[in-house]
Order: C-alpha cells, then structure tokens, then sequence
C-alpha cells in the first residue's frame, strides 16, 4: 500500500470547529447564571446556531456537560501528577480531592451529571475523565500504600463520596470543606459499622448476654 493509500482521518471542517467553540462558550455562560439544568434552546440561541446544530454535536445534555468539564478534568489529572511527589501522600490526596469537589462544583447542578459519568461507564469513553480518574487513583493507591488512607476502600467510592459533598455544597455555600474535613477524620473513628450495617448493641444479642429474655431469677 502506498502513502497515498492510507486512510486518512479527515478534520472537521472550520466552521464546524467554529460552531462547537460557541456552543461550549454560550453554554459556559448561560450554566454559570441558570446551572447546569439552564436551556439548552437558549444555549443555542446565544451561539447563534440552530437547536438542531446544537443537538448533532451534543446529542444530549450529559454530552455537553462532560464537554465543558474536559478543561477542569485535564487541570485535575495534571495535578494529581504533580502531587505524587508530595512527602505527605495523605494530605496530596485530600488536596486533589478538594480541587475536584471545586471543579464539579463551577456550575450548579453539575454534580449529579460527573456521577453519572462515574457510575454508568461513559468515563472509560471519555479521555479527559479517564485521565483525571486514573491520577487520582494513583494518589490514593499511595496513600494506601503508606497507611494514609483505608486499605480495603475502593477510589471509585471516594470519588462518589466527593461527587456527594459536592452536591450539598451547592445547597449550602460553605459546607463542602466541613464535609470533606469530615470525611477525612471519620465521624467514629474505630466504631466503623458492620457489613450488614447494624450499629454496636443492633446484633440480636444483649450486651454480654446471648440474646435472649433476662433471667427473672438472676
């Protein structure tokens, strides 16, 4: 086969790249004053494209939501890379983890659509999630790895928990960093629950007893 012969992946045209940048800049705009729910007909209009063009590059609101987090999850994973060098793996850890609570956090309601993106798998599709997801994963793992972080947790649970704090901060200015600080310490540290969930005395056995009725002669 010669040169001439390879297929070749042609690049969008310019009008199309065009049409893509002022759709995310009109979007930016509108999900900064009205939240990530804002209308996706207005988002249009402020671009000064049809709804139709709008719907052919984000053929959902979840695609146009993770098309606007790529530069904030791009930021993440480049610092996460940076602090793996930290000497304090813990404290690198809970610094990424409140950056990435700020980012999900840029447009109200962005939130539940970055655990979508989490749960459901889009994120392996997704190379700017993938890359933000995989180093954060690298500093918890050697968090793990100097007994700063739990050893049986998953990240992917951690990133949950984030996404959860993140949720609640935009109801209430403030509280993502108590929450986090929270997460960080433990309500109980040493008094986990269970796997079923019960609460120290919720076993079915009565403290120091076998669980049954009291003896009336004792």
């Amino acid at each position: 086969m010669t040169s001439d012969d390879t297929p070749r992946t042609r690049a969008p045209r310019a009008d199309v790249r065009r049409n893509r940048a002022r759709l995310l800049a009109a979007a930016r705009e509108m999900f900064l004053r009205d939240g990530a729910g804002a209308s996706l007909e207005g988002v249009a209009r402020l671009a000064g494209v049809g709804v139709g063009t709008l719907y052919r590059h984000f053929p959902t609101r979840q695609d146009l939501l993770e098309a606007l987090l790529a530069d904030a999850y791009d930021a993440l994973a480049e610092r996460g890379r940076e602090l793996l060098e930290s000497p304090e793996p813990g404290r690198a850890l809970l610094a990424w983890l409140d950056d990435f609570v700020a980012a999900v956090s840029e447009f109200r309601g962005t939130a539940p659509s970055v655990l979508v993106s989490l749960r459901g798998g889009r994120c392996e599709a997704f190379r700017s999630c993938r890359a933000m997801r995989d180093a954060g994963a690298a500093l918890f793992a050697r968090a793990q790895e100097y007994g700063e972080a739990p050893a049986g947790a998953a990240f992917l649970d951690v990133l949950k928990l984030a996404g959860g704090i993140a949720m609640a901060g935009e109801r209430e200015p403030g509280a993502a960093g108590r929450l986090l600080s929270l997460a960080a310490s433990g309500i109980a540290p040493g008094a986990a629950l269970g796997a079923a969930g019960a609460a120290p005395g919720e076993s079915g056995a009565a403290p120091g007893g076998s669980g049954g009725a009291p003896d009336p002669s004792g």
